[in-house]
């Protein structure tokens, strides 16, 4: 009996340490929010995605580099696609991999620690918006809108 009990003391305080180690002190979360606030000013930041969120279906988790990078004008997409395609050429196309200039571009921050932003681009073979939402910590939903495939979101982490 006495066994059991030391091991589930010595269990407590090894999630307490795992624990303890994955927060941040409050140094870090303020140099973390000033960075993210630094790269969404300059439109110089990349999205890596941990998880798909398919219109039809659920969660999937994502296990590959997939990101969204926004490089001034220019948007680099580089994510997975699950969904149904209306309009395409033979094969897929090019789906949600593509280097496109950004025809429009609107971020909002709100009150909350929230910053809304919008990008509309376009390729050889769609018309896609993307909606982001990017809190001050890095965590980030994004809604990507298509003329000819099925909505999708991810959710991910400015880097």
């Amino acid at each position: 009996m006495k066994i059991w009990m030391w091991g589930a003391a010595l269990m407590i305080c090894a999630l307490m340490a795992v624990m303890a180690c994955g927060t941040m002190t409050a140094a870090e979360q303020a140099e973390r929010i000033q960075a993210v606030s630094k790269a969404l000013e300059s439109k110089h930041y990349t999205v890596s995605i941990q998880m798909m969120y398919p219109s039809r279906g659920g969660a999937k988790s994502v296990t590959s580099d997939y990101s969204l990078e926004v490089k001034g004008d220019t948007l680099v997409s580089y994510l997975p696609y699950i969904g149904r395609a209306y309009n395409v050429p033979y094969g897929g196309g090019k789906g949600l991999n593509f280097t496109a200039p950004i025809k429009h571009y609107e971020a909002t921050k709100d009150n909350k620690g929230r910053t809304r932003v919008v990008i509309l681009t376009d390729n050889e073979e769609d018309l896609i918006t993307y909606y982001l939402e990017v809190w001050d910590t890095g965590q980030t939903t994004i809604d990507v809108q298509s003329r000819e495939r099925d909505p999708i979101n991810y959710s991910g982490e400015v880097k």
